[in-house]
């Protein structure tokens, strides 16, 4: 029985989970659907990858991992199918997998998958959900498209410790966190 997990920005208060479930469940009846979180900030990649990062290890080989934030392909953002440590990860090549993994991932194909005419208007539900059906019924991931090494990167945190100040690099933001053995932590961020 295959595992279908989801991550999303979604939220709960509508239909958009419910309908990519039923879609997965049209295709692929026995799948067995966990849901992560659909409570990541609106497209904030940071907090996807930390949320799943924790999260996919616990799962067993072969499980797929639908990531559903910031999903909206262009002419410069393809979605991606990934295998990596015996997992699949399909997403948006936002820069979320040079999050999730300590270095690249170890395959990556660009979905070229013949799709519906609707499937820019719904990227998690009718290009996402037919990508982790065709793995979950078997499928190899080749089928999926062309194999790809030119991923797009976000840089994480990288803290340095200097002078009792731990700093950070995070986006366009400095975080910075002052601490010493009888103080508590004061945090700041420059903007």
């Amino acid at each position: 029985m295959a595992i279908i997990t989801l991550l999303s920005d979604m939220g709960t208060s509508d239909h958009y989970v419910a309908a990519v479930k039923g879609a997965i469940l049209t295709q692929l009846p026995t799948a067995t659907i966990v849901d992560i979180s659909h409570s990541i900030a609106p497209f904030n990649n940071m907090h996807a990858a930390f949320v799943l990062r924790n999260a996919w290890p616990e799962f067993p080989p072969g499980t797929i991992h639908v990531i559903g934030v910031n999903p909206e392909a262009d002419g410069q953002t393809a979605h991606l199918a990934v295998r990596h440590e015996g997992h699949y990860f399909i997403g948006a090549d936002n820069g979320i997998f040079s999050l999730l993994f300590d270095g690249k991932p170890q395959e990556a194909f660009e979905l070229t998958l013949k799709l519906d005419a609707d499937h820019q208007s719904f990227p998690n539900k009718n290009v996402f959900v037919k990508a982790a059906c065709h793995l979950a019924r078997g499928g190899t991931i080749e089928m999926l498209g062309r194999k790809t090494q030119d991923l797009r990167e976000q840089v994480g945190i990288r803290p340095v410790v200097m002078d009792g100040t731990i700093k950070g690099k995070w986006s366009t933001s400095t975080i910075m966190a002052t601490w010493s053995r009888t103080s508590r932590v004061r945090c700041s961020n420059r903007w």
